[in-house]
């Protein structure tokens, strides 16, 4: 029976929220499917068995903005090198990675099959929406980061034949969604307290703020935080009015499909997301560079637009199945 390796990148949560419903279609192939995470930016609890991890690379961002020099201070490459040598690739028929790039180069190494999964893989496709300006580096990144046999991307739209509409959780699907008065704030990038004084000029409007500080429910003023937690997240944007986050892939297209009103702001020299922006203007969502007081107004205009909804329609399972078939 073939035996794949399943390896999740471990910035953010998007791609671990995503990973439950990959590692059960990879489980339709194979009943030995054993997954490693790369990276340690995730607070998230997986749903699924995880047998390898390894200390990858961790960005550090502060206040919505890459530190690249506390990123290269954070590096531990011989940590992650000693990790990776724990891992028997030659045990394995084939490699599915979610753009972490120790099972991708694995691959290489040992001349194993491998399909790259994820949002990153669908700029590969030149059709998908770019910034006015490409950087240079950011491009690179995207192809070179991981480089595997084949691909599938995931993208709000279908730019190209190898990219599927985006994977929406059987929770969020079957969810019902209501309208309350609070706005939900999803920005982890942030510290609690730069959140406090921002959103305090907005005394009128209630905040539900998810915080990876915060261990309990907790009220200031017109804010509330919360701990992260899958379950309050959901029930906080099924019934909020609006949603405020990263540019990040996943968490908007989950916002998208539920029809709320939905402000991204990126994370400033993290190209994926300036590129989601690009994307995500074509489709009528709001965006803002930055948390400050030219935003104030910004958000206010926000607060009154008109929500966009899209019922995403996900190929994954066939992309797959096509893939696998000409391995």
């Amino acid at each position: 029976m073939m035996k794949i390796l399943y390896g999740i990148q471990g910035t953010g949560n998007g791609h671990l929220s995503r990973g439950h419903y990959i590692y059960n279609l990879l489980q339709k192939y194979s009943k030995n499917v054993d997954v490693i995470i790369s990276g340690e930016n995730y607070s998230l609890i997986p749903k699924f068995p995880i047998k390898y991890r390894n200390k990858g690379i961790t960005f550090s961002i502060i206040n919505g903005k890459i530190d690249y020099l506390q990123t290269l201070l954070n590096l531990d490459l011989l940590t992650s090198y000693n990790q990776q040598k724990e891992i028997p690739f030659r045990d394995y028929d084939l490699i599915v990675t979610d753009f972490d790039p120790i099972t991708a180069w694995g691959s290489l190494r040992y001349k194993i099959p491998s399909i790259h999964i994820s949002h990153q893989a669908s700029f590969l496709e030149t059709n998908v929406p770019r910034p006015d300006h490409k950087n240079i580096l950011g491009e690179y990144v995207m192809k070179y980061f991981c480089p595997t046999n084949d691909y599938i991307g995931l993208h709000y739209q279908s730019y190209g034949k190898n990219i599927s509409e985006p994977i929406i959780s059987n929770k969020i699907q079957n969810c019902v969604v209501e309208s309350n008065s609070h706005v939900t704030v999803y920005l982890p990038w942030f510290e609690d307290n730069y959140l406090i004084n921002f959103f305090k000029n907005f005394n009128n409007i209630k905040f539900h703020i998810f915080s990876k500080d915060m261990c309990q429910i907790n009220h200031i003023n017109n804010i509330t935080f919360y701990p992260i937690s899958e379950d309050f997240f959901l029930e906080s944007i099924r019934c909020s009015s609006g949603v405020i986050c990263n540019a990040g892939f996943q968490t908007s297209s989950e916002v998208i499909y539920l029809g709320k009103r939905l402000l991204v702001v990126p994370v400033e020299g993290q190209y994926e997301q300036i590129c989601n922006v690009a994307a995500l203007k074509k489709l009528g969502v709001s965006s803002i560079d930055s948390l400050d007081a030219t935003a104030i107004d910004k958000v206010k205009l926000w607060l009154n637009s008109k929500p966009i909804k899209i019922k995403f329609t996900n190929s994954l399972n066939l992309l797959l199945e096509q893939k696998i078939n000409n391995i």
